[in-house]
């Protein structure tokens, strides 16, 4: 009689625990970060949300509906991890995220692919084209400090318009890591293109960007964005046609 007392209790252990509410999982993912999610359901090891968001310089990017399985031994190390995928249009993620007792939020193996016209916050009448897309190895964040990143970041097709026209400016990578002050640094370079582009570009979370880089045009681009009448104005000319720039915006 015993033995299947102890087995009926066992039974309705593992009922209550696959039971626990989606809402758990979403309290996980968000608590002490930007992270934000709303239509939960599902469980606390298969969930969803209709719909979830990032905040970032004051400004909510939508990132889709988000799908999650949850890895039942991680629960074991007091950082619970999921594997996640979200999906808006053209805009997906798909990767494993891991969340800490203190509110850190973690992202390993990752793979993130949007269009690089919903960047906002573009000078006007500035808008730019092309398909972005990054890997990342590891991502460390807690509330708006990021404690850990690399990964790397590419833009292909990349087009820009300035409020006339156009203009074809080929492909640009970037290797990711942080800062000590906790912000993202994005060592950049040219793949192809008329814009031949190196240097680096550090992102607080908090706003603004440090730009610091070098580059050159080949003569034809260089006539079609007429750079003899705003280069002198933005940047420091050095030896063999380059030029600097270093500002913050």
């Amino acid at each position: 009689m015993i033995r299947w007392i102890l087995l009926g209790i066992a039974f309705w252990l593992v009922f209550v625990i696959t039971q626990i509410p989606a809402t758990w999982g979403g309290y996980l993912m968000t608590r002490g970060n930007a992270l934000s999610l709303s239509g939960i359901s599902g469980t606390l090891w298969q969930g969803q949300a209709g719909m979830a968001s990032v905040r970032i310089d004051g400004r909510d990017y939508a990132l889709g509906a988000l799908r999650w399985n949850l890895k039942p031994l991680s629960l074991l190390t007091l950082a619970p991890c999921a594997e996640i995928t979200t999906d808006l249009e053209r805009q997906q993620i798909s990767g494993t995220a891991c969340a800490g007792l203190s509110g850190a939020l973690q992202l390993k193996n990752s793979n993130l692919s949007l269009p690089a016209s919903l960047i906002q916050g573009l000078p006007e009448p500035t808008r730019i084209s092309g398909q972005l897309s990054a890997h990342i190895d590891t991502l460390k964040l807690k509330g708006q400090r990021i404690n850990a990143l690399k990964g790397n970041l590419s833009w292909t097709k990349a087009r820009l318009h300035n409020g006339q026209s156009w203009l074809n400016l080929g492909a640009f990578a970037a290797d990711l890591s942080a800062t000590d002050e906790g912000h993202i640094r994005a060592d950049i370079f040219s793949l192809e293109g008329p814009v031949d582009l190196a240097g680096n570009v550090v992102m607080p979370l908090t706003g603004g960007i440090h730009i610091d880089t070098t580059f050159a045009m080949t003569d034809t681009f260089a006539r079609e964005v007429q750079a003899e009448q705003w280069l002198p104005m933005v940047a420091e000319p050095l030896e063999q046609g380059r030029h600097k720039i270093r500002m913050t915006l």
